[in-house]
């Protein structure tokens, strides 16, 4: 019996060294890695940013704002630090933390929409994180959504099961070999695609409309983002992107939503530059689907969002 217990006490501490080496090695390679998946967070905790001006929010800034086309009409240095799937609640933890390790901007263009305020059930694309459970207000807002268990938190290495790519990316980019490479330029997806039948499916689906609700949490962290901002003396623009014109109807409460940012704008009085009835949004030849623009819509899209840019900061940004 004696050596029973034994037996399996050695072998007990030799999975727990494995756990604990598979952990490190992983973490530190994926750490390392260039892929857009892990890119972003990487450059942050690495202080490889340094943007004079930073644009927030979810898809619709990562697909439709091009930092080189802002650039270069502005003369400074971009980046875009959109977030596929997620609401304002992710978006201001991942700011936080290029705040933390990064020089201040002198201009945050923050990207609004509908869904910003809402709070999603799941954390979209969570494993990103995973490589980050050292920090605190990671594991603080992942724990917020579905995605990790209680078990990933604490026992080393269990966070990448299920993840057979990732680990080997992170083994692989521990011995510095990395095979991904990041098909964004500064943050930016451009997406070469066009118009989809995701909005037909859609409209059969939910033919009387959505009403998107608001969360109060959300709604109380945009606002001292947005107080933040100003008393760091940050310029703080928002900016409610283009999307298909029929889509509109189908989003009840959309009105309401465009009315509390302007109600916000004029609060702590920052530019609202609304572009929902762009002429981009009478055409499907610039979205692949009714609420992203592709590559020849976001290109149009941000000469006319950085030449309004331009015009509010030679007018020292008055409304």
């Amino acid at each position: 019996m004696k050596i029973f217990i034994k037996n399996t006490v050695i072998l007990l501490l030799l999975v727990v060294s494995i756990m604990f080496f598979l952990d490190f090695a992983v973490t530190s390679g994926l750490r390392k890695s260039n892929s857009s998946l892990f890119n972003n967070l990487n450059k942050i905790f690495n202080s490889e940013m340094n943007a004079d001006l930073i644009i927030n929010g979810s898809s619709k800034a990562l697909v439709q704002i091009s930092p080189k086309i802002i650039d270069s009409v502005l003369n400074l240095n971009s980046y875009n630090l959109g977030m596929d799937g997620t609401g304002f609640i992710p978006q201001k933890m991942q700011y936080d933390l290029y705040l933390k390790y990064n020089k201040k901007p002198e201009i945050v263009v923050q990207i609004v929409s509908h869904g910003t305020l809402y709070k999603n059930v799941e954390l979209y694309k969570y494993i990103k994180f995973a490589p980050y459970f050292d920090n605190e207000e990671i594991k603080k807002v992942s724990k917020k959504y579905k995605g990790f268990s209680t078990y990933d938190y604490y026992i080393p290495f269990i966070r990448y099961s299920g993840n057979p790519s990732i680990v080997i990316n992170g083994l692989l980019n521990t011995i510095g070999i990395d095979l991904r490479k990041d098909n964004k330029y500064k943050g930016f997806l451009a997406q070469d695609k066009k118009w989809d039948n995701s909005f037909n499916d859609f409209k059969n689906n939910n033919p009387d409309g959505v009403l998107i609700r608001i969360e109060e949490h959300s709604i109380k962290l945009f606002e001292n983002y947005i107080a933040e901002c100003k008393n760091n003396n940050i310029n703080v623009i928002l900016v409610y992107p283009p999307t298909f014109m029929e889509s509109k109807k189908y989003i009840k409460n959309e009105d309401e939503i465009v009315a509390y940012y302007k109600y916000i704008a004029d609060k702590y009085q920052v530019p609202f530059l609304n572009y929902s009835d762009n002429v981009l949004s009478y055409s499907t030849e610039y979205f692949y689907n009714s609420q992203h623009l592709n590559r020849k819509g976001a290109e149009l899209f941000t000469k006319e969002l950085s030449v309004d840019i331009k015009n509010l900061l030679e007018n020292n940004l008055s409304k």
